[in-house]
């Protein structure tokens, strides 16, 4: 049986960071993986699924082309080759990570592990082992939520795994569900040229974020040609019958609905992978969902066993997962500081057609905690980077405190809104006040003057909107 100081159970964002940064401080690792390395994040979604988005956008900006006096052919879409392109870009990133491993001294063992006590992990891979170590971190994952009466089959109805990985683009495509896998997925089968229609059982498209905003974005989807159904109940799916189109049925207003589809991706949120680990065998913690329960250092009701990234829960987010990498590997084997590690300010991203990105807390959800706010609202059309870019619809939201302007959460709709996000995380997370940010410079003419004019009109100074 080999020994060793760590071992952490699933290579993707939370695990591998975890390793590397453990080995980095002198510590024996090793990381078990049952497939390939780089988790979800890498092979069935954020790289895949951005690589995609490019693609699709290459097709509208072609499109939109024409106004400015440039005219391209209509694309001819070969979606194996595109799909092989995406596989490249996956493939280089996972040789990065294990050559990351290799040089660091992280040893990586393939296969499914099972945790037989604090201390020892047996491992099925080619061939059966045993190993031990002094600490054990579970850092699996997550995997596509599933909803009853919509039975993924791979072929008609597809999750966001196999969506990847069609060789043959389906005429119509029904989505199940308008969160940010829902809607990314639904912007890009609208530009290669599929009929796409949102299902979503709220009110509203991206539940639980700023409703103008929401609703902004979705206007914007519909002038695309995607089509929204909202506040639907009961959505199911009966296999095609002697026809190719899939059936979906669902119920809209006390009405019966149905609708035909080549293809129904449910997109309904995404579960933990913390079965078959041996984890309710040691009496581990779990919660109704299945994620692992924590303290703030990460660790589980049974000392020594840690569990970190989306298996943990809280927001599924891969930065979020390395962060928790780092933190962990940062302090293992140090004294811990009273009330564990502080939550950090923490971005989200959706990657639609203009992006949408927020941090921190909006304005209903700090007047839900007792906090008196001031809310800025600065229109792209007050920029002129976004009239060059063609992109003049959107909006930025600042939300200050009351008496201090200290920017407690900031939400973007704009391009480059996943860039823009960074600093306003800077502001949140170090106490920032709007006179603080809106002294900055900020060059023109670029999309981050949007956040600079937003802090500016917090305090009522802004120069390129009527200030309020």
């Amino acid at each position: 049986m080999t020994n060793f100081d760590v071992a952490i159970i699933g290579a993707g964002p939370a695990g591998y960071v975890a390793a590397i940064r453990l080995a980095q401080l002198g510590r024996r690792v090793v990381i078990i993986e049952a497939a390939r390395v780089g988790g979800v994040c890498l092979n069935r979604g954020c790289i895949p699924v951005k690589a995609l988005l490019h693609s699709a956008s290459i097709i509208r900006n072609a499109a939109e082309a024409r106004v400015m006096g440039i005219s391209f052919p209509p694309p001819a879409i070969d979606i194996v080759s595109l799909g092989s392109w995406k596989a490249r870009i996956v493939e280089r990133l996972a040789r990065g990570i294990e050559f990351l491993f290799k040089s660091n001294g992280v040893e990586l063992i393939r296969g499914r592990a099972q945790i037989l006590s604090p201390t020892r992990i047996k491992v099925a891979g080619a061939e059966e082992t045993e190993i031990a170590a002094r600490i054990v971190v579970v850092a699996t994952g997550s995997e596509p939520a599933v909803l009853p009466g919509l039975v993924v089959d791979h072929r008609q109805v597809i999750d966001s795994n196999s969506a990847l990985n069609l060789v043959e683009l389906p005429r119509t495509l029904v989505v199940i569900g308008a969160g940010a896998v829902g809607l990314e997925f639904a912007t890009i089968f609208n530009r290669l040229g599929v009929k796409v229609t949102v299902l979503e059982v709220c009110d509203q498209i991206l539940p639980g974020i700023d409703s103008e905003i929401a609703g902004l974005l979705q206007r914007q989807m519909e002038q695309e040609g995607i089509e929204f159904k909202l506040g639907v109940k009961g959505v199911s799916c009966q296999p095609a019958v002697n026809t190719p189109e899939a059936k979906v049925c669902w119920e809209e207003r006390n009405e019966q609905l149905t609708m035909g589809a080549d293809k129904v991706l449910v997109a309904v949120g995404r579960k933990p992978m913390s079965e078959n680990l041996g984890l309710l065998e040691l009496g581990i913690k779990l919660n109704a969902q299945g994620f692992i329960l924590t303290d703030g250092w990460f660790e589980t009701n049974v000392r020594g066993i840690y569990a970190i990234g989306d298996v943990r829960g809280g927001m599924l987010l891969a930065h979020k997962a390395m962060h928790e990498g780092l933190m962990l590997a940062e302090n293992l084997g140090k004294e811990k500081r009273a009330g564990g590690l502080q939550v950090p300010a923490i971005p989200m991203v959706v990657y639609t057609d203009p992006e949408f990105a927020a941090v921190g807390l909006s304005a209903d959800q700090a007047e839900k905690q007792g906090i008196k706010v001031r809310v800025s609202r600065v229109p792209l059309t007050a920029l002129g980077r976004p009239l060059t870019l063609g992109r003049a619809q959107g909006l930025c939201k600042v939300v200050a405190e009351e008496k201090s302007y200290r920017i407690l959460g900031v939400s973007i709709l704009a391009p480059q809104a996943d860039v823009l996000i960074a600093e306003a995380a800077v502001a949140v997370e170090l106490g920032l006040t709007a006179e603080q940010l809106g002294r900055v410079v900020h060059p023109h003419p670029t999309m981050s003057e949007l956040l600079f004019e937003a802090s500016q009109a917090v305090l009522g100074s802004a120069i390129h909107i009527l200030n309020r």
